[in-house]
């Protein structure tokens, strides 16, 4: 039953596009405090994000020497990069280009990290730039200035896509260790959120049945899954603290 339910909710495409979008939406949400949506900036950015991730992709695979890279398919990848980095320079302001440029650089050359078994530093690293600077540039893009307090609730979605991410290198976890992250996520999002919004922090634990096929099955399709449900529900609490 359960593995029928994941076929019937796993589609790769449709979550290699929803995916980046956990790295915006969330300081978009946040900006609609202090201005309206520029959806052409949106758009820009995470057209920015998706590209990075068709070349995370792609080099990722170079220690594992079982992908054909296609030069000018690559080419024109770091092509758009930079001109999609000059629209922040000139739109914005070299701070933030240089801040992109960071984070594109790291993104592109975390498949070094793996020549010396050190996958789990860039996988934590990477995670945390997806999740909280995006989602702070995000912020920025929109109201043109950084507030940290949103930072904590970034960070609420580290160990979804920690544990999304972790899943590529296939790293072996106890149960324990597992469930104990799990937990952490649900009590430090519900922790978060009461601030907001009290009681209906709660609604986020509708989600936790999810989290049991990690028994049987953990891997890059239920922990997929398991990071966009999460960041689904996640997000809608977050618009309800606008209110």
């Amino acid at each position: 039953m359960k593995e029928w339910i994941l076929e019937k909710l796993y589609h790769p495409v449709l979550f290699f596009f929803l995916v980046p979008m956990f790295y915006l939406v969330f300081g978009n949400i946040f900006a609609l405090q202090y201005d309206t949506f520029r959806g052409f900036a949106f758009f820009l950015l995470y057209l920015f994000v998706l590209v990075n991730q068709m070349l995370e992709n792609i080099l990722l695979r170079i220690p594992k020497n079982d992908f054909e890279v296609s030069k000018p398919f690559l080419f024109g990848l770091e092509v758009l990069n930079v001109l999609l980095l000059g629209y922040f320079a000139f739109s914005y302001s070299w701070l933030a280009f240089l801040v992109l440029s960071g984070y594109t650089l790291i993104i592109q050359l975390q498949f070094l990290f793996s020549y010396y078994d050190l996958d789990h530093v860039a996988i934590i690293t990477t995670t945390l730039l997806k999740l909280v600077l995006l989602n702070g540039f995000s912020f920025y893009v929109q109201v043109r200035f950084i507030h940290p307090r949103f930072i904590p609730i970034y960070l609420v979605l580290f160990i979804p896509f920690y544990l999304f991410e972790i899943s590529r290198i296939d790293r072996p976890f106890k149960k324990n260790g597992l469930y104990g992250l799990v937990l952490l996520a649900y009590s430090f999002g519900i922790i978060v959120l009461w601030g907001f919004i009290r009681w209906q922090s709660l609604i986020l634990l509708v989600t936790f049945p999810l989290a049991s096929v990690f028994s049987t099955n953990f891997g890059r399709k239920t922990t997929s899954i398991f990071a966009c449900i999460f960041s689904f529900v996640y997000m809608g609490l977050c618009l309800l603290t606008l209110f």
